[in-house]
Parts: structure tokens; sequence; C-alpha cells
């Protein structure tokens, strides 16, 4: 509770004697200011006794204060938290408010005061003492056996919620069971090995799980802002979903990675019957939150977990939606688990959302830029740091790219269609391209990856017969993802000037790194052969996105 909303001290002033001698001045004074009075959670009633609040607050707006301390163990923290959180969601509108402990008690937001001056809040030992009174008289008074209908109903509500609970680990039991089970037949039908190297049976070293910090830097609120403000990207699903509710409307959705929650939010809203929103970082306490903000926990159910470890509430879904793309569309691998979640849960003839991805190339010729960086590093702040710009020659570089500085068209590299693409397919050794000069440059400084996305109505349809399709590329809307930079190390090499019509032939790879599967390098051949060359001259760089 913040001092400025506690009572402050008189004035030296207001201490004089002869300030208030008048009796009748006392009377007047005494009931105005020294009155205690409990404002309702509705705000439309005051009660001078904390027992009538009580009752007002149950009755007539599901808040059972005396109740919930009881059952969550609450102490003067807790009860303080619990009574702004109460305020708040009352005074949205909302009977019988969510009073589960992760709802209110989590951080500091509920220790600052909902409503200035809150009596109730000065009041906190008196409300622990008649919460400890009748507990005490509810311990040694019998029973007369009669239950109140609230309490038949909550039973009621509690037993629904553990039977769904148990049909899901049953499921989830079964499952694990038979897959165990078949693993042992397995394993017995291979032949044993008798061995007297007993280094054999010694326990391995863990291998370090690297997802730890992938999914951990997605539980914090700034990088969800960040896409969520990338309009290009959220219009194009929402748009997409609005515009096409006959699809959504009566069928199972799942969200595979579903961060704040905004595509489960437009999928219910377009009429989905259920939403099934998944994700594995803490993300998720929040989207459960805006879900039931929303009112919408009828319809969206928030499941934390990993896809591929996690059993379903259902067997099958309609139509899985997702925004997997990362840097370079591929970094950080996150298609591998939608397309795992396809091969499982996806019904012959469900949806993918987006259905197609393009990734694409073109040549990246920036004189300026590149001159900038030079300068840059060769004097910072007066020393020489020219040797950091090994490092822009190994690593993938995000940024965004002019449109001047891409003297070619971007080519198509790769197609994935999503309904059909195979998790095999994501890594390459080589695509061929060839990218033709536009303009006159001077010198190749490197090579320029973006993407396209695309949303079909159909799994039948092609890459063009889809209704929404948004670009990465330089000359499209900025969106978060930028472009990546693949720089070309031309130190100590002599400049290759084109002319236009001349062009560079070659291949990409894409790979996931051994150690850390989530991490992508980049490998590009290339051969170049000008006007002015009297041979093929050829090239292989390789980059690194960590």
């Amino acid at each position: 509770m913040s001092p400025s909303n506690l009572p402050s001290e008189p004035s030296d002033d207001a201490l004089e004697p002869n300030t208030l001698d008048d009796e009748d001045d006392w009377k007047d004074i005494e009931p105005e200011d020294f009155g205690t009075s409990f404002v309702s959670f509705g705000g439309t009633t005051k009660f001078s006794d904390l027992h009538d609040f009580l009752q007002d607050a149950k009755e007539n707006h599901g808040v059972d204060l005396l109740g919930l301390k009881s059952r969550h163990g609450l102490e003067t923290y807790g009860m303080i938290k619990l009574i702004n959180y109460a305020r708040e969601q009352v005074g949205r509108g909302l009977f019988r408010p969510d009073a589960s402990p992760e709802s209110f008690l989590e951080g500091d937001r509920y220790m600052k005061p909902f409503m200035d001056d809150d009596a109730l809040l000065y009041s906190i030992d008196d409300i622990l003492d008649v919460a400890n009174q009748t507990a005490h008289r509810s311990a040694n008074e019998p029973s007369n056996g009669r239950v109140s209908d609230e309490e038949v109903q909550e039973l009621l509500r509690q037993s629904d919620q553990l039977r769904e609970q148990v049909k899901y680990y049953r499921n989830a039991y079964q499952e694990a069971y038979l897959e165990n089970l078949d693993l042992k037949e397995r394993k017995g039908s291979e032949p044993k090995e008798h061995s007297t190297d007993h280094s054999r049976n010694r326990e391995q070293p863990k291998r370090k799980d690297h997802d730890t910090h992938y999914f951990s830097s997605y539980d914090h609120s700034d990088i969800h802002e960040t896409m969520l403000r990338d309009t290009v990207r959220t219009d194009a699903y929402r748009d997409f979903i609005y515009e096409n509710k006959n699809l959504f409307a009566g069928k199972v959705v799942l969200d595979v990675g579903c961060g704040s929650g905004i595509l489960s939010l437009f999928c219910a809203r377009a009429g989905a019957a259920k939403v099934i929103a998944v994700d594995n970082s803490s993300i998720i306490n929040k989207a459960r939150e805006i879900v039931y903000v929303n009112g919408l926990s009828d319809t969206i159910q928030c499941l934390s977990g990993k896809i591929e470890e996690l059993v379903l509430p259902v067997k099958q879904v309609d139509i899985i939606v997702s925004e997997w793309m990362g840097y370079c569309l591929m970094y950080e691998a996150m298609l591998d688990s939608v397309l795992w979640a396809r091969d499982r849960y996806l019904a012959p003839d469900g949806l993918m959302v987006p259905s197609h991805a393009s990734l694409k190339l073109s040549l990246l010729a920036d004189d300026e830029e590149i001159a900038d960086k030079v300068a840059y590093w060769s004097s910072v702040y007066g020393f020489d740091m020219s040797c950091m710009l090994a490092r822009a020659h190994d690593e993938v570089e995000i940024r965004t790219v002019r449109p001047k500085a891409v003297p070619s068209r971007s080519e198509v590299i790769l197609q994935l269609p999503l309904h059909t693409i195979g998790k095999d397919e994501l890594t390459f050794n080589g695509v061929d391209f060839v990218l033709e000069a536009e303009r006159d440059i001077d010198q190749l400084h490197g090579f320029v990856i973006h993407f396209d996305i695309a949303f079909a109505v159909s799994r039948d349809h092609n890459i063009q017969q889809a209704k929404v399709i948004f670009s990465t590329g330089p000359s499209g809307q900025e969106t978060h993802w930028q472009q990546a930079l693949a720089l070309i190390n031309t130190s100590g090499a002599k400049a290759t000037s084109f002319k236009r019509g001349e062009r560079v032939s070659g291949c990409l790879g894409l790979r996931k790194g051994d150690e850390k599967s989530r991490d992508l390098e980049v490998t590009v051949n290339w051969r170049i052969r000008t006007s002015t060359a009297d041979s093929e001259a050829t090239y292989q760089q390789s980059w690194w996105m960590h």
C-alpha cells in the first residue's frame, strides 16, 4: 500500500485548542471524518458493518472473501491482492470472477490499491479475525447435514473438472503404456550383447537441453509486443481468418506456439468450436489471462508444454494455425514441431494456416552501408577495432535492406507446401539458383535471404490460388523479420564488377547445427563469369545464425 493512500498527519494549526472549541462543530465532524464505510464491490452501496459488506460481496458479486481466504490459506498480503483483484474484475462486470491463486497472487500488480482510500484494505486484520472465528465455530459446531444449493453447484463443477482430468490422464497413460510396450517388444527381438566392458553400463552424461534458452526467450512481453505490432504479419492472419469464417465455424483448431494467444483469439471470434493453444514458454500464463479477460475461456484451452510431449484432449483437429517462421525462414526450427503436430493430429482433409512458404534469394550491392561499417570499426572513439569486421563475414546479419541495394530480382529458391512437405526436406545441401544483375554494380557484397507466406482456403490449392500473401522482402513494407544478409568476405580480393544482364549462378544450402539444433548454417557456392573476365571464378562461404 503506497504512503500516498494513508491519511496525512494533522497540521499544527489543527491542534490549536481554540480552533474547535464549539461543541456543535465536533458533532458535525465526527460522523463524517471518523466513521468507517465499506464501499461494495459494485461501487453503489456503502456499509458501516464489515459483516454486511462480506455478505453482500458473496451474494451479489460472487466474491466469498472468507471462503477464498480459507481455501488458499491467504494472509495479509494475499488478502490485499485478492481485494484489489476482485474490485478490478467486478468493475469489468464479471460475477464470480476466477479466483485461482495464479490469477492474482503472482507478482505485485494487485498490491496497488484499485480504489483510492479503500477502507477494506485498512481492515484486513478484522477480516482475518472474522475468518478465523468462522473457521473455529465451524470446527466446533455439529453439522446439521444441510448443504446449500451454491455448495452443491460448486461440488458438481469440481466433479466435472475432475472427471475431465481423469479422462485426460487415462488417455495419456494408455498412450505412454502402449509406446513403452512397443519399445520393449522391439528391444526383446534384438540379440543381446555380452560384454565385459563395464564402461557401457556407466551413466552417460546428459546432453544439454538447448531448447531451454529458446523457449525462455519467449517468456517476456517485449518480443510478443514486437510481433503483434508487426501489422504485415498480424493483419495477414487476421484477414485470412475473418474473411473465411466459414472455414473455422464449428471446427477444432490447434494453435502451435500460441505466444500471447492472438491467433487463437482470432479463430475463436471466427466461430471455432474449440481452440487448443499450446506453448512451452511461460507466456502461456499470460495467454490464459488474456483468454479469460476476453470471455473466451469456454472456447480456448491453453496447454503448457512441447507439442511433441503433450497428449491433446482430442484425437484430431480440423485446422492447425501457427506463426512458426524465423529469420531466414528456417531459423529456430519451429517448423519441425508444426509438421510433427500435422502428422499426429491434423484430419486427412484438414487445413494448414498458413498453407505455403517460399524462400527467396537476391544479390546485395550496398556501397554506402559497407563503407560505413568499415569506417566505423576502423576508428571507434579513436581506437582501431577493424578485427570485429571478421564476425560480419561469419554470421548472418539481420537488418532492413534498402531496395536500391538489391541489383537483381528475388528468385524463389525453395517452395514449402505445408500440407505435404516432410521434415527431412527442411535441410538441404544445395538448391540451384541463377541471379541476373538488373543494373551495373561495382562490387558484389553478398546475398539477401527473405521469404513469402501464403494462405490458401483449400489443401488442394497451390500458392498462386492463395487468398492472402505477405512478403518480407526489401521492396515491401518492413516486418520484424527484416532481411537476412550473408556478407561476402572480400578482404584481399579484387573487386568484381557486373554489367547489367550478367549472372551469378550457384547453389544455396541450409543445415541445422549438430549440437544446437535450432541454430542454422547457411552455405552458398557461387560462380561468376563477367564479360571482362577470362575465366569463371568459383567461391564458397558459410554463415551461422546462433
